[in-house]
């Protein structure tokens, strides 16, 4: 899942060269956001191996570590998800849209990602479903 063909981003909060190591798959689904004490669910809007943007209704400092949960389709109870060990990440931006009233924050993954985490399996998950 290399992103081989490098892009050109022009948007309001990025001028650049797309420099993503892993292309991102847009995807629609809620993980647990954990920051100090404070939780929070939080909906996945792109997902890759390497990071991920979401929505939050609060802002959240970059540069700041947390921890992110997700949740895949249990494969014991259909219909029912599992969560997915944590993963510790990295905030790299955060910014309010001003229109809608929410915040759209990225990060970086950081450590090695395993099965366990279920980021692959949700990007196989999503890229299936794209392809019907």
């Amino acid at each position: 899942m290399k992103n081989d063909v490098v892009r050109y981003i022009d948007s309001k909060h990025y001028r650049g060269d797309d420099r993503r190591q892993y292309r991102r798959i847009n995807v629609s689904l809620s993980a647990k956001f954990i920051h100090s004490q404070d939780e929070k669910i939080v909906k996945v809007l792109d997902l890759s191996m390497g990071g991920c943007r979401m929505m939050a209704s609060e802002h959240c400092n970059p540069q700041s570590h947390i921890s992110l949960i997700f949740y895949t389709p249990s494969l014991a109870k259909e219909g029912e998800f599992e969560a997915c060990f944590p993963i510790f990440a990295k905030i790299v931006h955060s910014h309010h849209h001003l229109t809608k009233g929410y915040f759209i924050i990225n990060v970086d993954f950081r450590g090695a990602l395993f099965h366990e985490h279920g980021v692959e399996q949700l990007i196989k998950n999503h890229e299936s479903e794209s392809h019907r």
